[in-house]
C-alpha cells in the first residue's frame, strides 16, 4: 500500500464524519425552524458543503480501498480475461478522470479568479440568503478530488514487482 492509498483511505474515514455532521445541522435547522420558529440560513449550505467532501473524495476511497463496484460476469465465466479487463478498466477510468479533471479545473478557475470592479477577490457566490463563496470552493474541491482519484488510478496501472 503507498502512501497516496493511506492518505486516500484516511481521507475517507475523515470525511465520512461530515455526514454524522450533516444529521446534526438538520436535526439544529428542524428544531430552531418548527420548534422555535427560527430557521437558520446556513444549515442548507453547510450540509451541501458536508456532503461534498463525503461525495468527492468517496471515488479515491473506493479506489484505495478496492471496494470499486465492477460487473465481473465475462470475467467470472473467462477467468482469463481479469487482466484485461483491468487493464481496460483502468484506462478508461484515467482517460475519464483526466477529462473530468480538465473541465474541473476550468470551472473553478472561472469561478475562483474573479474580480470585482474595484479590484477586490470576488469567487462565485452561491446567491441565496447567505450568498456564500461556496460554489466556487465546491468546484475547487471536485477539481481536488478528481486529480487525487486520477493519481490512485495511474498508481494502479503501474506494474508493480512481487517481491
Amino acid at each position: 500500500m503507498t502512501i497516496l492509498d493511506r492518505f486516500a483511505l484516511w481521507l475517507g474515514r475523515m470525511t465520512a464524519w461530515c455526514f454524522g455532521a450533516i444529521i446534526l445541522v438538520m436535526v439544529y435547522e428542524v428544531t430552531a425552524r418548527y420548534g422555535f420558529n427560527a430557521p437558520t440560513t446556513w444549515a442548507h449550505e453547510t450540509s451541501v458543503l458536508l456532503a461534498s467532501f463525503g461525495f468527492v473524495f468517496g471515488g479515491a476511497f473506493c479506489m484505495a480501498e478496492g471496494t470499486h463496484m465492477r460487473i465481473s460476469f465475462l470475467v467470472d465465466k473467462r477467468p482469463g480475461l481479469a487482466r484485461f479487463s483491468n487493464g481496460l478498466s483502468l484506462a478508461a477510468g484515467a482517460i475519464y478522470l483526466a477529462g473530468l479533471c480538465y473541465a474541473s479545473w476550468r470551472m473553478a478557475e472561472k469561478a475562483l479568479w474573479r474580480f470585482s470592479i474595484s479590484g477586490a477577490w470576488d469567487p462565485e457566490r452561491s446567491g441565496s440568503t447567505l450568498n456564500s463563496p461556496l460554489p466556487g470552493y465546491l468546484k475547487a474541491l471536485l477539481f481536488v478530488g478528481c486529480a487525487l482519484f486520477l493519481l490512485l488510478v495511474l498508481n494502479r496501472m503501474i506494474p508493480r514487482r512481487k517481491s
